[in-house]
């Protein structure tokens, strides 16, 4: 079997109502990796755990999508400042990432949540770089960044919670799913 059809019949069997331990246990030592076949399973959102955290999600997709408009002002702006088709590339550059994360959010996507956390925590040193000119409104930027970056690494945990930062949750070198 290639990966493709183990995937298909992972999701087939989970959809049916088989524990996440089960079908682990049916895949692995096959053709696809056990890492990956856990990755797989802890990143498949669970329908309960979708509508329980729905209104959260809703709401982190409200926020990317307000950090989408103020990157394409922001953008348009500094583009404007060199000539209008830099303004142009800026906006769409500024506000196309926040966007395309709202979209990953929007599809339940283990790796968007991921992603996301990493890319603004390797960011954090610049969000300080204004600090001697304005340190009031670089706190506040730097304060909201950090709520937005927890909040979203607060709401991975809550819908997959077989994933830890990175890849799925081992316990005493054994990937451990919530069933």
């Amino acid at each position: 079997m290639d990966k493709k059809e183990i995937k298909r019949q992972l999701d087939e069997m989970l959809d049916a109502g088989r524990s996440k331990s089960e079908t682990f246990k049916a895949f692995s030592g096959g053709a696809v990796k056990d890492r990956v076949l856990a990755y797989w399973i802890g990143s498949r959102i669970d329908p309960q755990l979708r509508r329980q955290h729905a209104r959260k999600v809703t709401i982190l997709i409200v926020l990317t999508c307000i950090q989408a408009l103020l990157g394409a002002l922001a953008g348009f702006f500094m583009g404007l400042d060199i000539s209008v088709g830099f303004a142009l590339v800026f906006t769409l550059i500024a506000a196309g990432i926040p966007l395309l994360f709202a979209w990953g959010f929007y599809k339940y996507s283990a790796q968007a949540y991921t992603i996301y956390v990493i890319l603004t925590l390797s960011q954090i040193s610049r969000l300080f770089k204004g600090y001697s000119e304005d340190p009031v409104s670089t706190l506040i930027g730097a304060g909201l960044t950090l709520a937005m970056v927890f909040f979203v690494a607060w709401l991975k945990t809550k819908l997959f919670p077989d994933l830890g930062f990175i890849g799925s949750k081992k316990i005493k070198g054994q990937f451990a799913f919530s069933n």
